[in-house]
């Protein structure tokens, strides 16, 4: 989790720099990290259920200290919270830069006539290639 919070922090700069490739990098890392935390949360509920199947004697051997699962439940809590927070960021940076794309989007549609050639100077293009 503490990777991911990272990445999400590091890929905040490369969308305020609207850095395309370092976005994709980005974007891939945090997915397979996304994934590989999928995997880990599958392993610990399938241990944690075969925990809870043995009896009561034989898991007491590997019961944590009480205050180490608290502290270890409070540094994920706030890990959660962290990424949280910053997946909210980075949707808003991502909104933004969707926003400024629209804007030059809109801007070169409007002004793509001025930089064409009109279309008789296209007809005379194609009959020179077409008779040349």
């Amino acid at each position: 989790m503490r990777t991911l919070a990272e990445s999400l922090e590091s890929s905040q700069g490369a969308l305020g720099r609207k850095d395309a490739e370092a976005i994709a990098r980005g974007a891939a890392h945090q997915a397979e990290l996304c994934r590989q935390w999928s995997l880990l949360e599958e392993q610990l509920r399938v241990e944690n259920a075969r925990r809870r199947a043995l009896p009561a004697s034989a898991g007491s051997t590997n019961a944590l200290p009480v205050e180490y699962s608290a502290k270890i439940a409070a540094e994920w809590n706030a890990l959660g919270i962290r990424i949280r927070y910053l997946a909210r960021v980075h949707r808003s940076l991502l909104r933004h830069l969707q926003r400024s794309l629209a804007v030059v989007a809109r801007i070169v549609a409007s002004s793509a006539p001025t930089y064409l050639p009109a279309p008789s100077l296209l007809d005379q293009d194609a009959r020179r290639v077409v008779g040349g």
